[in-house]
């Protein structure tokens, strides 16, 4: 009897210590936003030879991508088509090319060659990013982030006019640490050639994380890319330490590593530019110590896909391994006042607000009874109902080979209870058993 109750004990203990480490269970991770640069009827809507594309987020979250000019970029050709992208198991047949190239801008904005991109000069094109009041912008990742991009980068890229560009970043710059909250960017060319040109030369991926506090700043050398072909690169982190993987290989881990600073809720998250402090130009194209950070470089690539997630997932769930699809895709989302966004109710205050709003609905349609008149704005709150019924029915269905999100329970607390509570019972039995053996 003492070694079962030994072995129970054990066992419930181990199980026990299993539950108390950080566990972000498949359940409990959910797509923030899913845009798909592709051509694709229901991804977009606007023109690509305008100002006005706007990616859709596919997650039906609102978050979706609007252009945005810089300096003379709207006389350019800057958004095109790109062919299909190939990375791991994810295939599309179409991608946008962002065009934010030297030789292009130079057509419309005379490049002086002594402005470079590090000190602060920086001409014409486009970038896309969050519209104001995305249910994202004020989003702080709590629980971590994972974010997943598909992307292929120009051979016309310039080292002195491109580098350290942003991929995907958090507009705003923390004075500080003179970096954006977040920022996956590249970094410098491994062989600076005459003509400064990406060509056949390589550069390597850097990574940006800071609050006013501290900072994480790396420049992963290990895995150099070329203009050779489409990537694909995973970052995921459950809020202690991040892990960047490129084409499914793990690339490095870092430990202690702050939250995302969301400092100002108009400023949204950003596709294609890298911004810091610093002089400027004072005019049109150019910008003196911006609020969002002054823009110093534009991305030069294409860009298939880009999936964000507000927490930790496996790296075989990432998008090089499992690609997801939607049935269905949501209207364009519209800006709203920043004001206006709350954080996302959790079941139980919907749950509330619910017989709230049931119970004042009695009472309401009590006190209707005893008038004269019936209250003519039940027709409106009736259509409003109504309307807000179809927008979740309308909210697009995924579908993947594996789940590595979803709206379930919180599975690792539920388990940590339980466990908890076995710990409690198995030392209980122990002590009454040895009690009663004295």
């Amino acid at each position: 009897m003492k070694k079962l109750v030994l072995s129970i004990l054990l066992c419930s203990m181990l199980i026990g210590c299993l539950a108390a480490f950080p566990a972000h269970a498949d359940g409990d991770v959910h797509v923030v936003a899913h845009w798909k640069f592709q051509n694709v009827d229901g991804y977009y809507v606007g023109d690509i030879e305008k100002d006005d594309l706007q990616f859709i987020d596919l997650s039906g979250n609102g978050n979706d991508l609007v252009t945005k000019v810089v300096g003379n970029g709207s006389q350019l050709d800057i958004f095109t088509w790109d062919t299909g992208a190939e990375a791991g198991t994810t295939k599309t047949d179409s991608a946008l090319k962002l065009n934010n190239t030297k030789i292009l801008a130079e057509t419309v904005d005379p490049y002086d060659a002594g402005e470079t991109s590090y000190s602060g000069g920086y001409t014409s094109g486009k970038y896309l990013q969050t519209i104001l009041g995305a249910p994202m912008n004020t989003n702080e990742f709590e629980e971590g982030i994972s974010v997943d991009i598909i992307f292929k980068l120009s051979a016309e890229l310039d080292n002195d006019y491109n580098r350290y560009t942003g991929i995907f970043s958090r507009q705003g710059v923390i004075e500080d640490q003179n970096e954006p909250p977040f920022s996956i960017a590249l970094s410098e060319w491994n062989d600076d050639a005459a003509s400064g040109m990406m060509g056949d030369n390589q550069t390597w991926l850097q990574f940006v994380h800071c609050d006013n506090a501290s900072k994480v700043n790396v420049e992963m050398d290990e895995v150099k890319i070329g203009a050779d072909g489409w990537h694909h690169l995973l970052v995921t982190t459950d809020g202690f330490s991040i892990t960047y993987y490129i084409d499914g290989e793990p690339l490095r881990t870092f430990q202690d590593i702050p939250f995302i600073e969301v400092g100002d809720p108009s400023f949204s998250w950003e596709v294609g530019v890298g911004r810091k402090f610093g002089g400027g130009h004072e005019n049109d194209c150019k910008n003196e110590n911006d609020p969002a950070g002054m823009i110093r470089r534009l991305f030069a690539g294409s860009i298939a896909e880009i999936r964000v997630m507000d927490g930790p997932i496996e790296n075989e769930d990432s998008l090089f391994f499992k690609p997801v699809s939607y049935e269905n895709t949501p209207d364009p989302a519209t800006p709203k006042d920043p004001a206006e966004v709350t954080e996302p109710a959790t079941e139980t205050e919907t749950e509330t607000e619910t017989e709230t709003e049931t119970e004042t609905e009695t009472e309401a349609a009590t006190e209707t009874e005893t008038e004269t008149e019936p209250d003519k704005g039940t027709e409106a709150d009736t259509a409003e109902a109504t309307t807000g019924a179809e927008a979740e029915t309308n909210k697009p269905a995924e579908t993947t080979d594996g789940g590595s999100q979803g709206n379930g329970p919180n599975v690792g607390l539920i388990i940590g209870i339980i466990c908890g509570a076995v710990v409690l019972v198995g030392v209980i039995v122990f002590i009454i058993v040895k009690s009663k053996k004295k």
